[in-house]
């Protein structure tokens, strides 16, 4: 492993050397005067009475290391930057908070974003004037970074007023949309169908994803399908396509597994080759369920390389995972995932090299840059005629020949910094992986990440935002609190452990208060956090799921678990919150709009008790977990007759037990009301098929 951190440039050091975030550490040796975010910097800025050059990007963004090879490495540019500016860098995977706050000042002001953001303040840190990348000279009509600079240094010198006067208005269209009033009760029927025809009406028919170019894998998106999949034939299709076209395309690392970030293309052939942990730990669930529910082995295939490949290269020896990947290597981007025909001539035997040229229809022109291509298969082995019998070992030796070959080149960088958010999505998704395929270490690995979760947990509950070689970071956000609490609920339906399911009660009543308005609002960042010039709300999903959503969806599992009458109401409160922007972008809500799909019907449970021995206890758990939908808590005691504690806790457990000796039970509880239990895996299938949709 490689990480960015320990390149080393000539300049000296900078502020940022110092820092923890590899982000930060990557311009610690620019000649650029950075400062981190914090008093010292603010103070500077409000002493010298400067405007404040604000820098946000991460680690694995391709345009953040253009930006700064060709500006923040100049000498020249970032003299003017030390003479007129404060200039400070921030890594968005550390302060999503700051991120979101003047990201949303950016899109106010431009009508777009993206990363780097370059963003200008007041020492205040009002917002008067921002944009994304800038070139070091003009360029599709952008202007110069330099030119920039000197616009804006020369209007705070002569125009301040008026850039005063702008900074007030976009901090208060700010404060209006942290404020903006809650809505009322939501239409679930409606925003429901709505958000599935808004879809259609994006669904690329051709080759599935939503939209033209670039092409984003949208995890909340596929969930929502998913759901729907069961008894909609259109979901269905659109989530079949959408699997098929990113596990076909380029986008899906053929060798390695696991997916980069988005393709450039509409037909998912060029990916930009970053990875990220949050986009590899929900799309390995999704191809799991998805998988398992409609029969597609190799959609589970998918899944089980997808998790190899988190296991392999993306731990810590601690047991959580890294952060990201890059998508450049030696100065190039995607140079360790390309590949020309010679490359794969000096990796494998000629006759085995000349079926994989063929397998990939790798050409002397490339699919990439340098004539080099992406591997994408083109081809079945069968066509190309491998007997069909040894079709399989033959394309496990091609695999294998060039993966190794692939390992002697220099690696991109690694992000090892670990977040306790995108890790809760690791977790949420071994523990039902390890569960449901089933595979016991997904599952070993997921108590692990779960241990070390808690026990990096501060002593007033609040989780450790970022880790890293043994310094914490960062500023704990609502991602955190629901993406934790999510993988500890999903780990105690996944072994029983009653542990996990305490753990997960005690952090969300710790937290969420601090996060929860009187109208029922579900903030991003706590009331005990850092001062910022807002506080910010955002109900729409992104790249990952909307953290409200998520956290609503596990407020009302513990709900079904527990019966704690306090989550059920603060669940429904925070839909009402956002009940109005629900409605007027439910395609850009789905995460909210399966939680309000939950929240509709009465709590429904799936109550095991069998002792995970038994043939029939995993007969039973497997049907559950292949079939139950997504709103059906389960519970599950592995411990014959059930405990007295975990009664205590879950009290639908009350008075159930295991037919006899070898023989498991499954009760389907609805509205806390349990029907007779069933221990036949066909009739407990046929029972969770009538839960309504």
């Amino acid at each position: 492993m490689r990480t960015e951190a320990s390149l080393s440039k000539p300049a000296r050091a900078n502020r940022l050397a110092r820092e923890s975030s590899p982000y930060l550490r990557q311009h610690g040796r620019n000649p650029v005067d950075w400062h981190p975010w914090g008093e010292e910097a603010l103070a500077r800025a409000r002493r010298e009475d400067k405007p404040i050059f604000l820098s946000i990007g991460y680690a694995a963004c391709h345009w953040c290391h253009v930006m700064e090879r060709e500006s923040f490495e100049d000498a020249a540019t970032a003299a003017v930057l030390n003479a007129d500016f404060i200039p400070i860098k921030v890594d968005r995977e550390e302060r999503p908070d700051l991120d979101l706050v003047y990201m949303t000042a950016v899109q106010a002001m431009t009508g777009s974003g993206g990363w780097p953001l370059s963003v200008f303040l007041t020492p205040d840190l009002e917002p008067f004037f921002g944009g994304t990348y800038f070139p070091p000279e003009e360029r599709w009509g952008v202007p110069s970074f330099r030119e920039v600079l000197a616009a804006v240094s020369d209007a705070w010198q002569h125009r301040r007023q008026e850039l005063e006067g702008n900074a007030a208005d976009v901090t208060s269209h700010l404060a209006g949309i942290s404020n903006r009033q809650a809505g009322a009760e939501l239409d679930v029927e409606w925003v429901s169908h709505a958000a599935m025809a808004a879809l259609v009406a994006e669904h690329d028919d051709r080759r599935g994803g939503f939209g033209g170019a670039p092409k984003f894998p949208s995890p909340s998106r596929l969930f929502f399908l998913l759901e729907h999949a069961r008894g909609n034939d259109k979901a269905r299709a659109m989530l079949a396509r959408t699997l098929d076209g990113m596990a076909a395309g380029g986008m899906y690392d053929w060798l390695g597994g696991g997916f980069h970030r988005y393709s450039v293309d509409r037909d998912w052939l060029i990916p930009h080759f970053e990875k990220m942990l949050y986009d590899n730990a929900l799309l390995a669930r999704v191809y799991g369920e998805a998988g398992l529910a409609f029969g597609r082995n190799d959609w589970v295939e998918v899944s089980r390389a997808t998790a190899d490949y988190l296991l392999r290269e993306m731990l810590g020896p601690e047991g959580a995972f890294f952060s990201s990947t890059d998508a450049d290597s030696e100065g190039h981007e995607g140079r360790f995932f390309t590949w020309t025909p010679e490359q794969v001539r000096q990796a494998l035997p000629p006759e085995q090299a000349e079926l994989a040229i063929a397998f990939f229809a790798l050409g002397p022109k490339g699919s990439f840059e340098g004539a080099a291509s992406v591997l994408r298969p083109a081809r079945p082995f069968e066509e190309l005629g491998v007997e069909p019998g040894r079709a399989a070992e033959s394309l496990a030796r091609v695999r294998e020949g060039l993966r190794a070959a692939r390992a002697r080149r220099v690696p991109p960088a690694t992000d090892d910094k670990r977040l306790a958010g995108w890790n809760g999505m690791a977790l949420w998704s071994l523990a039902w992986l390890g569960a449901a395929l089933p595979e016991p270490r997904y599952q070993d690995a997921a108590r692990r990440l779960a241990s070390f979760l808690l026990d990096h947990t501060q002593p007033d509950g609040r989780l450790v935002r970022s880790w890293r070689d043994g310094s914490a970071s960062g500023t704990e956000t609502l991602e955190d609190l629901a993406w934790v609490s999510a993988g500890l609920l999903q780990l105690y339906e996944a072994d029983g452990d009653i542990g996990w399911l305490s753990a997960a009660r005690d952090l969300i009543g710790r937290r969420l208060p601090r996060y929860q308005g009187a109208s029922g609002v579900l903030f991003d960042t706590p009331d005990d956090g850092p001062e910022l010039i807002m506080r910010p709300r955002n109900p729409t999903d992104g790249a990952t799921p909307s953290a409200a959503g998520v956290l609503v969806a596990t407020l009302l599992r513990l709900w079904a678990l527990t019966e704690d009458a306090e989550a059920r109401a603060a669940a429904e409160r925070a839909l009402r919150a956002e009940a109005a922007v629900v409605a007027r972008i439910p395609a850009t809500t789905t995460t909210l709009v399966q939680a309000a799909e939950i929240a509709r019907r009465p709590a429904t449970t799936l109550v095991v008790v069998g002792d995970p021995r038994w043939e029939s206890t995993r007969d039973l758990l497997a049907v559950a977990r292949r079939e139950k939908p997504a709103g059906c808590a389960l519970a599950f005691s592995p411990s014959v007759p059930v405990p007295e504690a975990l009664v205590r806790e879950v009290p639908l457990f009350s008075g159930r037990e295991s037919a006899e000796e070898g023989r498991a039970r499954a009760y389907l509880c609805e509205g806390g009301v349990c029907r007779l239990p069933v221990e036949d895996p066909e009739a407990l299938s046929q029972a969770l098929s009538a839960i309504p949709g």
